[in-house]
């Protein structure tokens, strides 16, 4: 069969019917409609000018979520447990998913797409004599659903790098052949019409033979790149990483009912307690500062009988 099925054709959102060259970025990184759904998984290599989107339908195996926090510890005399310090949280994803090719409009599609991730792996030449003139590394936006998407971004992928794509082509579930004959006249055959409807007669020739395994799967890892703030603000109890839920666009939202509590500063000094006089307050205060020496902090006082004493 020549054509996408009809599953082929809901993936893409109606906007691919047949064997197509990939579209081109030239303002802006937004994902399209099907990536934003989830039924395909995207790529768009932000490092070349006016960059391909790169889509496969998701098919997806297995994906895997690893957040690695790492800490320096230090282990004082006379604790049972060390002080940790943090130090940093890593965070990649691991995707796998199937390529299958149910028709020659699907297999062309696939490896044209397949070869666009490949080669966006490489780099950006300033100077494409020279091997050290490299001017940006590589790097993507990927986006599949919510699942794999910019939190602050709406509408982008994750910005990540790619270390690598294991590729394995399924040998045993067979090949589809393609050898376009008679390109340009009225006999062509189905492959040479394909070809040429993508505009793709000077690369594929007249007599070029490819085999394209139906069964294609593939894997690789995320590493994320977070292009947004981290964390939790100290004032307010809020988290830094945006408004639109980390990392999977939801929750991290307080309710707006449930403001947080101011909290304490390492400095401020003790409330005055009730029932109990400022100046017995200071008093005790005071006391303390000649029990414990003068610039380390004050015991805590407590009331006994309406008097304040050294805790």
């Amino acid at each position: 069969m020549a054509k996408f099925f009809q599953t082929e054709i809901a993936a893409y959102g109606g906007e691919k019917t047949t064997f197509k060259n990939v579209k081109f970025k030239k303002s802006g990184l937004e994902n399209t409609a099907p990536a934003v759904a989830g039924t395909i998984l995207e790529f768009i290599p932000v490092h070349i000018k006016n960059p391909p989107v790169i889509q496969f339908i998701a098919y997806i195996e297995s994906m895997t979520d690893r957040f690695n926090s790492q800490y320096s510890s230090e282990q004082p005399f006379g604790r049972t447990d060390p002080y940790y310090v943090w130090k940093s949280s890593k965070r990649s994803i691991g995707v796998s998913w199937v390529l299958p090719s149910s028709s020659t409009a699907s297999a062309l599609d696939n490896m044209n797409n397949l070869s666009w991730l490949l080669g966006a792996l490489y780099p950006t030449y300033k100077d494409t004599s020279s091997a050290t003139s490299i001017a940006a590394s590589p790097l993507f936006r990927v986006r599949h659903a919510n699942l794999i998407a910019s939190p602050v971004r709406d509408g982008m992928g994750l910005l990540c790098v790619i270390q690598g794509v294991d590729v394995n082509h399924d040998v045993k579930d067979g090949f589809i052949s393609i050898n376009p004959k008679n390109m340009g006249s009225s006999f062509a055959n189905v492959d040479a019409r394909l070809i040429k409807q993508a505009g793709f007669e000077n690369s594929i020739r007249e007599g070029k033979k490819l085999l394209v395994p139906k069964t294609i799967k593939l894997n690789c890892t995320l590493e994320v790149l977070h292009d947004h703030a981290l964390g939790w603000d100290l004032d307010t109890g809020e988290f830094r990483g945006g408004n639109s839920g980390f990392p999977y666009q939801i929750g991290l939202m307080r309710d707006g009912g449930d403001p947080p509590s101011t909290p304490p500063s390492a400095n401020q000094p003790e409330p005055v307690k009730e029932g109990v006089h400022k100046k017995h307050q200071q008093a005790a205060q005071d006391s303390a500062f000649d029990a414990v020496g003068v610039g380390k902090q004050p015991a805590d006082t407590f009331t006994v009988k309406g008097k304040p004493t050294g805790g």
